[in-house]
């Protein structure tokens, strides 16, 4: 059975027109067609039937039973030759969120110099939740994640190495900077400068609002923890963070959130169970994985 037969096949059941599959592949029209042709004949099975009023694609039950082998197949063979590629290059592809970055990069860094394999590493700089994604997706070989939840992914291992309570940053000015603490219910009148999309804090974050009843107004996202920093040091908004972020500006201050459940930020290290590290990139793991233990 071909691979590229099949990766043809799923496509094929996702655009559902012949003529556009074979423009996404690059190829002729007749490629598509004799390809489904060869996976009927060979599994001895209709997988689709053109809709003769309508001209759609119908998929028989034959081809959803394909359709699920076939997706988990051309995901592997994606996955092996992306992960075989970056093995060429005799680096780690590390992903790294901005606020983790922050926190426990530099000590891993100095780590990875004394040990001459700084060099060995190539990071990614995006949210948890895009960083999942690359990693699931054989972009990247290693992560440093962020959660509300421990990851629940059979391909994945995951080490959880540190766990911290959400909370909410104010200016120094703000009228809840003198308060020890805050229920979320009390924020609803609040402006807020908040993360962008890929960032676990909006799903900790909505799922609060969501508990509370209530819809935030949010002024500003920003990609940048410094540049929310900053926002709330100016009273543009509230921010909302993890305990995670070092305390560094004096113009900002932590407010401890007092409902009773307070989601927590849980930190992983996080590597695809499928991925063969070679003897340079597991130095490099070892010395992640030794760095943490200490901080920790």
């Amino acid at each position: 059975m071909n691979i590229r037969d099949l990766a043809y096949f799923v496509k094929l059941t996702e655009i559902k027109n012949f003529s556009q599959v074979a423009q996404y592949f690059h190829v002729s029209q007749p490629t598509i067609t004799f390809a489904l042709q060869r996976l009927e004949k060979e599994l001895d099975a209709t997988l689709l039937i053109r809709h003769r009023a309508h001209g759609d694609l119908l998929i028989t039950p034959s081809g959803q039973q394909l359709l699920v082998h076939a997706t988990n197949i051309v995901n592997e063979d994606r996955l092996l030759r992306q992960e075989l590629q970056n093995q060429k290059q005799e680096k780690l592809l590390l992903g790294l969120p901005p606020i983790i970055e922050n926190t426990y990069f530099p000590k891993i860094a100095k780590q990875l110099k004394a040990a001459n394999l700084l060099s060995r590493l190539q990071t990614l700089e995006e949210g948890s939740m895009t960083t999942l994604e690359a990693l699931q997706a054989g972009t990247i070989d290693l992560a440093l994640l962020g959660s509300v939840a421990p990851l629940n992914d059979p391909n994945l291992e995951t080490v959880i190495f540190d766990q911290r309570p959400f909370a909410i940053y104010v200016a120094r000015t703000h009228p809840l900077a003198k308060q020890p603490g805050v229920y979320f219910a009390d924020l609803k009148g609040e402006d807020f400068v908040l993360f962008k999309g890929g960032f676990i804090h909006n799903r900790a974050f909505n799922d609060l609002a969501k508990q509370n009843h209530f819809r935030p107004h949010v002024v500003f996202r920003s990609n940048g923890t410094q540049s929310l920093l900053n926002l709330i040091a100016d009273g543009v908004g509230v921010g909302f963070l993890t305990t995670t972020i070092l305390e560094q500006d004096a113009d900002v201050v932590r407010v401890p959130l007092l409902d009773e459940q307070v989601p927590q930020f849980m930190t992983s290290l996080v590597y695809r169970r499928s991925h063969v590290f070679t003897p340079a990139q597991q130095q490099v793991v070892t010395t992640i994985s030794e760095t943490l233990r200490k901080t920790n």
